[in-house]
């Protein structure tokens, strides 16, 4: 059964705690804050008639497109009714025995290699390290382990992975023929060049995740993509993903929408402007330590025994809860960065908190 433990429930809170569904602010789930671009509901709106009719088996245009977007040969290209799609049908196209996750990092990683029986080895992240990846996790890579996953930005926590230590663990990995998946779904909210999507054709055994749910805001019509080099694992892969996997509407938005590059432009300076606006204030705040960001979500940890999830809810605000993320607990959540004036709101909703106490 799928772990709901995820940003993003916002209708579910609601029907539990009883609350108006279109009234509460959502900052558990890290999508792009200026929301669809128009350009993409301007041709979702246009393309309904296409509803009626199958989408192309072989999704040439949107291949092509991501090709052009992503400067790759659309022939590396695995599509997926979301990123949580590829993933999981990567997973179960290499059917891994063991495979080596961060902790803490997103859930589905180990929920993917757990469904199909493989065991999973933690390589944890310390607090003292601010969370990042030491050098140390080269010696976690040996003949014995089939796949490791790497989240960057890493989430829950927002740090980045360089790619001069990226490229080292890729190395000791094609050494010991460990498939290495890197997870890139929210390097689009960013400037700095880190993606390692250049480097699938010189290592064989890497696969890049790519999601357009967030940059783009479309959670509601799940769109996402792998990359790899590697043709005899790509077929694997193929092999176990039902055709017509991605919906008309979806491939439409996501054509349009890569192509947007004003809007693309737009939304990297407000996302920055914003991540720093809000992390500066609520680091004002006494009670709360927080983890410098990198993209479009904020790791913070209450100094204080105090549920703020709950505490906010009651005020129409929802924030990610991180203590189902293995090595975290109940005083940590996640923040997403908002609009301005919804960024405001919570500032001044978690003082209010914190001055009832």
């Amino acid at each position: 059964m799928a772990n709901f433990g995820h940003g993003g429930d916002a209708k579910e809170l609601s029907r539990k705690n009883k609350l108006e569904y279109n009234k509460i602010i959502d900052f558990s789930a890290n999508i792009n804050p200026l929301g669809m671009p128009a350009s993409v509901k301007e041709a979702i709106i246009d393309g309904l008639k296409e509803v009626e009719k199958y989408p192309d088996i072989t999704y040439f245009e949107l291949k092509s497109a991501i090709s052009e977007f992503e400067n790759i040969d659309k022939e590396s290209i695995i599509l997926g009714n979301g990123a949580a799609e590829v993933l999981f049908n990567i997973v179960r196209g290499l059917n891994p025995q063991n495979a080596l996750i961060l902790a803490p990092t997103f859930s589905e990683y180990e929920e993917a290699t757990r469904a199909v029986s493989g065991n999973v080895i933690y390589y944890n992240l310390k607090e003292e390290n601010k969370f990042k990846i030491q050098d140390d996790i080269l010696e976690y890579i040996n003949r014995e382990l089939d796949v490791l996953f790497i989240c960057n930005p890493n989430n829950p926590t927002g740090v980045i992975t360089p790619k001069e230590l990226l490229i080292r663990i890729l190395m000791k990995a094609k050494e010991n023929d460990v498939i290495t998946i890197i997870d890139e779904s929210f390097l689009d909210f960013i400037e700095e060049d880190v993606s390692m999507i250049s480097y699938v054709n010189e290592y064989n055994n890497l696969i890049i995740i790519k999601s357009l749910t967030k940059f783009f805001a479309l959670p509601g019509l799940r769109i996402g993509y792998g990359i790899s080099g590697n043709s005899k694992l790509k077929r694997e892969i193929e092999k176990i993903t039902p055709a017509w996997n991605i919906n008309t509407l979806a491939e439409i938005a996501a054509k349009i929408g890569i192509k947007d590059k004003k809007y693309i432009t737009e939304s990297i300076k407000y996302v920055i402007k914003e991540k720093e606006y809000l992390y500066n204030e609520l680091k004002k705040n006494s009670e709360l330590k927080l983890y410098e960001p990198s993209v479009n979500f904020i790791l913070i940890k209450t100094c204080k025994n105090i549920n703020l999830k709950e505490e906010l809810l009651k005020r129409n605000i929802l924030i990610r809860s991180c203590s189902n993320y293995e090595r975290l607990n109940k005083n940590y959540y996640r923040i997403a960065v908002r609009t301005h004036e919804e960024n405001v709101i919570l500032i001044e909703e978690i003082r209010r908190i914190f001055e009832e106490l």
